[in-house]
This record gives C-alpha cells, sequence and structure tokens, in this order.
C-alpha cells in the first residue's frame, strides 16, 4: 500500500464501509455489497475532480455518489455516545476559569517538550499534534488571563522553540515513527506495512513526505496555527515565520478524499490570512474549502462519507470552516456560501445535542459561531448543555475548548 493510501480507510474510500442513516442502518455498519459496488465510480470521479481542484466537478462526483449510496449517506462509522442531563441554564464564567486554570497546573508537568527535549521521534506517541494541541492552548489562555502571563509565556516560549527545531526544510512538521504507531491499531497497521513496503519515505525517523495523501496537514495544520498563537502572545518573529513556512506547504498540497484533511491546511490558512494580511492564504484557504471541504456536506449539515459523519470529524471541519468566515472580508463574494454551510453544520450539531445530550464534542464550534457569526439560542442553548454536562456522569471534561467558551463569555445574553 502506497503512502498516499495510508489513511485510506479514514477516507472516502472508507464511505464504501459505512456511509449513513437508513431505515435499517446503524452507526458502523456498512452497506450492502452491491450498494457499495453502485457507489465506487461516482467515488472515483470524485477523487479525480478532487485532484484536478474542479470545484462543480466535485460536487457533481458527490449529488452521484449520495444518490447511489442513498439512506446509507452520512452515517457515521462509529457510534455516538451522549451524556446527560440536557441542561441549558446559562454556565458559571467564573467557575469554568476556575476549572481551567486548575487543568493548567495540572498538565504542565506532561508537557511533550518537557518529556523529550531532545524531540526524540522514537518516544512520541501521537506525533507533533500532541505538543501543539498545549502550546496553543496555554498561548491563549497566556493572552486571555493577563495576570498568569509572565508564568505561562515561558511555558510558550520553550514549547515554540522546541517545535520549530522540529519542521523539515520543506515547510512542513513531518509525522514521527513512535511508539503510538501500534501495528495493531488501524492506523498503525496501515503505516507500518507502508513503511514496510516503502522505507524510503522515512528520514531519520521521520515522514516529510506524504504524497497524495494528505494525512500530513494534519499535524502541520495544528503545528502551525499554534505558532501563530504563540507569535500572538510574544511577537517572536520566528515563530511567524516557521508558520508561515508550514502555510507555504500546505497551499502547495493537492485536495484529497478526506475532507478533513484539507481543512486543517484551511484552518491554518486562514489563521495566516488574520495574522499577516496576506490575500494569498485567503485566496488558497477559500480554494480549498469550495473544492475540498464543502461539497461533501450534506444538506442536513453533516459530510456524507462514514468517517467524517462521525462527531469529531464534524467538530474538525465546522472548527476550520469558522476560522475562515472569521478571515474573510463582509463583502466577500464566498461569505454567503459559507455561512450557509457553517449554520447548517452549527444547527444540526445543536439538534443532535439539545435532543440526545452532550457528544464530547462540538464546544468550541458553539462559541466560535456565536462569537463570529452571531447570536443563535440553538447554538447558545447546545453550549450550555456541553459545558452543564462536561465532567458529569461519566462524560469528558471540555478540555482545550474552554478557551474559545472563555474568550467568548463577555458575550453571553
Amino acid at each position: 500500500m502506497k503512502l498516499h493510501a495510508l489513511f485510506a480507510l479514514l477516507s472516502l474510500g472508507s464511505s464504501l464501509g459505512s456511509i449513513a442513516i437508513a431505515q435499517e442502518a446503524t452507526p458502523g455498519q456498512r452497506p450492502p455489497a452491491e450498494v457499495a459496488a453502485k457507489a465506487q465510480p461516482a467515488l472515483n470521479e470524485g477523487r479525480r475532480a478532487l485532484e484536478a481542484q474542479d470545484a462543480a466537478a466535485v460536487r457533481a462526483a458527490v449529488a452521484k455518489a449520495i444518490a447511489a449510496l442513498g439512506p446509507w449517506s452520512g452515517n457515521p462509522e462509529t457510534a455516538t455516545r451522549y451524556f446527560p442531563p440536557i441542561i441549558t441554564t446559562p454556565f458559571d464564567a467564573v467557575k469554568a476559569r476556575e476549572w481551567w486554570l486548575k487543568e493548567i497546573q495540572r498538565g504542565l508537568r506532561g508537557l511533550p517538550w518537557l518529556k523529550n527535549p531532545a524531540g526524540n521521534p522514537r518516544q512520541m506517541q501521537a506525533g507533533l499534534r500532541e505538543a501543539a494541541i498545549p502550546l496553543d492552548g496555554l498561548a491563549r489562555t497566556a493572552l486571555l488571563l493577563p495576570e498568569h502571563c509572565d508564568e505561562l509565556t515561558k511555558h510558550v516560549r520553550a514549547g515554540a522553540d522546541w517545535l520549530i527545531k522540529l519542521q523539515h526544510p520543506s515547510g512542513v512538521f513531518p509525522f514521527p515513527i513512535g511508539p503510538g504507531l501500534n501495528p495493531r491499531e488501524k492506523v498503525g497497521h496501515i503505516v507500518a506495512r507502508t513503511i514496510k513496503e516503502y522505507p524510503d519515505l522515512v528520514v531519520n525517523d521521520w515522514i516529510p513526505d506524504d504524497r497524495t495523501d494528505g494525512g500530513l496537514q494534519f499535524d502541520n495544520g495544528l503545528c502551525g496555527r499554534a505558532l501563530i498563537s504563540a507569535w500572538e502572545l510574544t511577537k517572536d518573529a520566528r515563530y511567524l515565520d516557521a508558520a508561515r513556512k508550514s502555510g507555504d506547504w500546505a497551499m502547495s498540497r493537492p485536495l484529497v478524499a478526506n475532507w478533513n484533511y484539507n481543512a486543517f491546511s484551511v484552518g491554518l490558512l486562514a489563521r495566516l490570512a488574520t495574522i499577516t494580511g496576506d490575500a494569498k492564504y485567503l485566496d488558497a484557504a477559500v480554494r480549498k474549502a469550495d473544492a475540498g471541504v464543502l461539497p461533501g456536506q450534506m444538506p442536513g449539515g453533516r459530510w456524507f462519507d462514514a468517517h467524517n459523519a462521525c462527531v469529531v470529524y464534524h467538530n474538525i471541519l465546522l472548527r476550520d470552516l469558522l476560522e475562515l468566515v472569521h478571515a474573510l472580508p463582509a463583502n466577500h463574494t464566498f461569505r454567503a456560501t459559507l455561512l450557509e454551510a457553517l449554520t447548517r453544520g452549527l444547527n444540526q450539531a445543536a439538534e443532535e445535542t439539545l435532543s440526545r445530550g452532550f457528544t464530547g464534542t462540538w464546544t468550541d464550534n458553539f462559541a466560535r459561531g456565536l462569537q463570529w457569526i452571531g447570536e443563535n439560542k440553538k447554538w447558545r442553548d447546545a453550549l450550555n448543555t456541553n459545558l452543564n454536562a462536561s465532567g458529569k456522569n461519566g462524560a469528558p471534561t471540555p478540555g482545550f475548548a474552554i478557551i474559545a467558551v472563555l474568550e467568548g463569555a463577555d458575550k453571553q445574553p
């Protein structure tokens, strides 16, 4: 298996394994073989259209695929767990802030750049995203809470310095060959087999090129955005320079069949456009969103393939599209199209939350939608439901999503 198929099971190809809510279909259930076979030509057509960056052709192919799949379109490949209670009472911002400060102090000792100061890829469990997520969170928290700025800035500088040392000369943040690639797990098995077949793709225990797979856009997008946050805090030009390099790499990448891979680059390029004002980043983000993200969305708000229909990837898609709408000028020709897609996606997420309960995700999406699009009772109630259920009855905590909530806390009605 070639590296461009590295995550084939997680892309449109996996849609043949389980797509949509049928009358008798359940999450994780595969469609009948004849349905999958009927959809295959359209899926192949869609891949070719994506490679050509032909937005109209991508949409046409997706329409054919959805028609062929019928009621199987939009069924997630894994079941969603819901956590009660559904309580829409406004959350307590003071308590949320106190909780987050305790979480930060608890997590400082486990920062990747402290556990692995040399940046040894063989010691990494989850790739550079394991550093990018806390780095971004610490930088944004330092900006949000000035009284803790000095302490947190020290950690941000250490993390950002560590990260830019690991950036590949091409600009990408590569993927490490570490113990996190458990061959017994799906992704680990695919990667291990790919490395065995194509050992030349590994350079000093790193994978710096995914060919046409697209999977490197995941960590690269997160790392670039984390460095932008670090630059916003410190104004250290090295961090913005590194983020630009990662963005330039992202601009050069072809569109791939996994919508969320493309979305990671959209979010990074949108952030760069917001910070730098450079039109090339905004133009690239719009092109990638128009042809490589929006076409996969169904009228009901979710993406049609089984992988991206899962709540965690629906969250990623909306999060990165929200970055783009935030970057777009009010009179931009793409804004109305994007707002319509985001509204459908957020409405779907809110309706599911308010009818079934907290899914462990979407919290940051609701908060950002309220900040960057406008007040919406459905989104507000869903946000409050998430926060009131978080950490209770076995539910996960809000995690880093609480930062977006706190950033918009002063806009509560």
